[in-house]
């Protein structure tokens, strides 16, 4: 199953249980959590609506409304589609005052989100990639190293709440330093800083993408900033 049949048929349906789009979830880490995030999505929106409380009086307006719409069909005139359209606007207007969305994950909490839960794959890998390495990956968003940035443990595309991305994780002055490119269509809201405990992270909006540095608060990160800045030439 191609990626863009597994979205459609997780968003149709994040609860589908059909054996193929399951089999495709099992065989494909970033398609496992991109349907455990539609799943997270469907379980708060489903909390959110069950905490909307009923209006006082709504069944009454309701039955009244029902009545008033009879007798105006009997009568035939005009007056009968006014007070109808009156009456839906009404009806839409309160519903879309009552439900809530979700706030906007913030680009930054998502990053260090994503280091802590992984933290343990990636803390037993040393893959020592080298500049050919990261640049195969790299080139999907756009973008080419021209010189080493240092020891690199880890690089790999990744699901970055649901949406493709690619990860990169490095050695810093003091202990290690995780990139992350994004594209800038994740609509996720952005900070320039955003810290949560002992973490830090960085955005560093690019051409076509943003950079996201997620380090301890103790990582001095500016030189690693500047060297970022000089070292991908952005082609697309």
């Amino acid at each position: 199953m191609d990626e863009l049949e597994f979205r459609r048929r997780v968003l149709s349906d994040p609860h589908d249980l059909d054996e193929e789009l399951l089999d495709a979830a099992l065989a494909d880490k970033n398609k496992r959590k991109y349907l455990d995030d539609m799943k997270q999505f469907d379980k708060q929106l489903e909390a959110g609506l069950k905490d909307i409380p009923v209006p006082e009086g709504l069944a009454d307006r309701i039955l009244l409304n029902q009545s008033f719409e009879q007798f105006q069909d009997k009568q035939k005139t005009q007056r009968w589609h006014i007070a109808l359209a009156a009456s839906i606007a009404f009806i839409i207007g309160l519903s879309v005052n009552l439900i809530q969305l979700p706030n906007t994950p913030n680009m930054g909490e998502v990053a260090i989100q994503h280091v802590q839960d992984e933290w343990l794959f990636t803390e037993q890998i040393n893959e020592n990639a080298d500049l050919n390495a990261v640049n195969a990956k790299l080139v999907k968003y756009g973008g080419a190293l021209q010189q080493e940035l240092g020891h690199i443990y880890y690089v790999n595309h990744c699901s970055f709440n649901g949406e493709p991305a690619l990860h990169i994780v490095m050695a810093g002055e003091k202990s290690k330093v995780t990139l992350f490119v994004v594209p800038k269509s994740t609509g996720l809201s952005i900070d320039p800083v955003f810290i949560k405990g002992n973490m830090r992270a960085m955005v560093m909006p690019v051409q076509n993408a943003n950079l996201v540095i997620v380090a301890d608060k103790a990582e001095p990160v500016a030189k690693l900033e500047q060297k970022l800045e000089s070292s991908i030439n952005w082609s697309i």
